[in-house]
Formats: structure tokens, sequence, C-alpha cells
């Protein structure tokens, strides 16, 4: 048995942030007009699943209703991928936020956080609930997570697959005794210069966190299936990002040898950004070193 392999789509990649977002505007990768084809060939490398951010500063510009044409965008790319048999996972937030939420506070203030959250998890579950094949409602929760992912989780869960994706290991007692998760997601961090060498003891010693943290993942929720959210070689050098990407495929191929059911990982990103490195695919679409260690 072995992991899925996934890809993910996140803001700032492929539609750069929009001018309505706290960090915006910023340049994507053409992925706003290439979708349909960039879907078909990910589908064909053999990339399974893909993890799509539903942008909400594009959705919702601002308070109220989704808007109009960006919903019926964001519909669009999810029929194609099912269309073409790739399973999409929707993420929720993954950095930027819109400007007039950050504006009342962002997620800093708990009357802001508490009046506009929900009603944005509940609006885009209505609108896309029944084209997801699972959740991973924030790239990383936050560090005081509780709050959030209780009411996340009263809307989402119960349905699709809800993943709470963490950067390190966690202490879960902080969701209570019923620890209302389907699945735990963990980020792995690659901790090297993106330019210098990155020699054989770094790469082992980044395999043995990487491990580490899997297992630790795993025990947490009884060995329930995990999922790595993201992962992103962090290196300029596209060979040398190939040799990280398949310590890593190494490292997971032995946690799960020792009993771990890892479902599907994440890499990042799917196509290279303007300022993102290397991805499965580089900006003209053409397969890189990652393809080939990650996808054979």
């Amino acid at each position: 048995m072995t992991f899925r392999r996934g890809a993910s789509l996140t803001t700032a990649v492929t539609f750069g942030h929009a001018d309505t977002a706290d960090l915006g505007p910023s340049t994507g990768n053409g992925f706003d007009h290439e979708w349909p084809e960039d879907l078909t060939l990910l589908q064909h490398l053999g990339v399974t699943d893909v993890r799509i951010t539903l942008d909400w500063a594009r959705l919702q510009p601002k308070p109220g209703a989704l808007d109009t044409d960006w919903s019926e965008r964001f519909e669009h790319i999810l029929v194609t991928a099912d269309a073409v048999g790739l399973r999409a996972w929707a993420t929720l937030h993954d950095g930027s936020v819109p400007r007039w939420f950050d504006d009342e506070g962002g997620f800093g203030d708990t009357e802001a956080f508490v009046r506009w959250w929900p009603r944005w998890v509940e609006r885009v579950a209505d609108r896309f609930g029944d084209l997801v094949d699972g959740w991973v409602p924030f790239e990383i929760l936050p560090a005081d997570s509780s709050r959030p992912w209780r009411d996340t989780w009263g809307i989402l869960g119960g349905t699709q697959p809800v993943v709470a994706s963490f950067e390190g290991i966690v202490d879960l007692d902080r969701f209570g005794a019923e620890r209302r998760i389907d699945r735990l997601g963990v980020t792995l961090i690659a901790e090297w210069e993106p330019d210098g060498d990155v020699p054989d003891a770094l790469l082992e010693q980044a395999a043995d966190r990487w491990g580490t943290l899997v297992r630790a993942a795993a025990d947490q929720l009884d060995r329930r299936p995990i999922v790595v959210t993201g992962f992103r070689p962090g290196h300029n050098d596209q060979d040398m990002c190939g040799r990280i990407v398949e310590t890593l495929v190494s490292t997971l191929d032995l946690a799960i040898d020792d009993g771990v059911e890892v479902e599907v990982v994440f890499v990042e990103p799917a196509i290279a950004g303007p300022t993102s490195g290397h991805g499965l695919l580089d900006r003209e679409r053409n397969p890189t070193a990652i393809t080939t260690t990650y996808l054979a």
C-alpha cells in the first residue's frame, strides 16, 4: 500500500492575490485561464488529488452573498477536476483574507471572527459541498485553534472528510474529549538555504524529522489515516528539489511499512508561479525533476 499523489493549487500561485485581499494584488501563474488544460495534464502525469483554495477575497469581495462570476468559475474548476478523474479537496484559508474582514480585525479580533468566519464556511459548504471530496479548511490551523476549529467542524463535519492541518506536533487535548477530527494533517517543512548545498547528512536529518511528525500524527488519532497537507522542497535548484522529494517519498514509504496509513500527500506548488520556486510543472507546463521522483 502507498499514498495517493496530490498537488496543491493555492491562491498565491494560481490566481495571485486579488486586489480585494489584504495581501493583494499579485500575479498568478496563468491557471486562471489555463485551468482546464492544467487539470487534465496533472491527471495524465499521475496526480490523483488536488487541494484547491476557494479564495475568500474573490468569492466574497464584500460581506454577504458569494460573487456570482467567481462562484461559477470555481464550480467549473471543481466539476472539471472530477470529470478528468481528480479528487478535489477544498481549502478555505491559505494566508490571505478579504480586505474588509482584515479591516474589522481579522482572525485576531474575536468579534469579527465570530461574526464572519462561520458565515463564510456556511456559504461555501452550501455552494460547493457536493463538488468536493474533502475539506482542509485551514492550510495551517492558527496557534489558538480550538474556537475556529469547533465552529468550522460544526458546519462541515459529517459530510466529506475534514482535515485539521498543523505545522509540527500538537496537543489534541485542546479539542476536548470528542476530538471532532476526521483526518489529522501535517505540513512538512524543508529547512535549508534555498541556494545552498544540501548534503546527504542534512537530508537524513530532515527525513528523521518528517518521519517523527508523520508517526506522531498517526498515533494522536489512534492510527487513523493522516494527510500531508503541504510539502514544498524549498530549494532553487530543480535537480536538488527532485532529490528532496525522493527523500520525502522514501520517508513516507518507511512510515507506511511501520503501519502508518498515509492517505494522500500534497506537494506544492503543482505549477510553478512567479515567485514560488519549482513545482511538478514549470511555468511553461513542462514536467520537472520533481515529477520524475514523485510520480514515477
